[in-house]
């Protein structure tokens, strides 16, 4: 069984992971993902939901941004461990 780490060890190439998201427990799988255009436009890469599950408010459309939609800061996620 692998332990929780910190989130700054996570991968960032696409790897699916599982992660604990306060507020929505731990069974969260996401992936770090690029291609997606920030509220200025500008490209920018963040956590996605990969599963088919349902994401934090303030996830716009299961992803992960510094500010969504409504100008609010996503939940961040803290802990993940590799899927097994």
């Amino acid at each position: 069984m692998t332990d929780w780490q910190s989130m700054e060890t996570a991968p960032r190439d696409g790897t699916a992971i599982q992660a604990e998201i306060p507020g929505h427990g731990s069974d969260n799988i996401i992936a770090w993902m690029s291609g997606f255009a920030d509220i200025n436009g500008d490209d920018c890469s963040c956590w996605v939901f990969v599963e088919d599950q349902e994401p934090p408010s303030c996830w716009t459309d299961g992803v992960c941004w510094e500010r969504n939609e409504d100008g609010e800061r996503s939940v961040q996620p803290t802990r993940w461990k590799p899927l097994n």
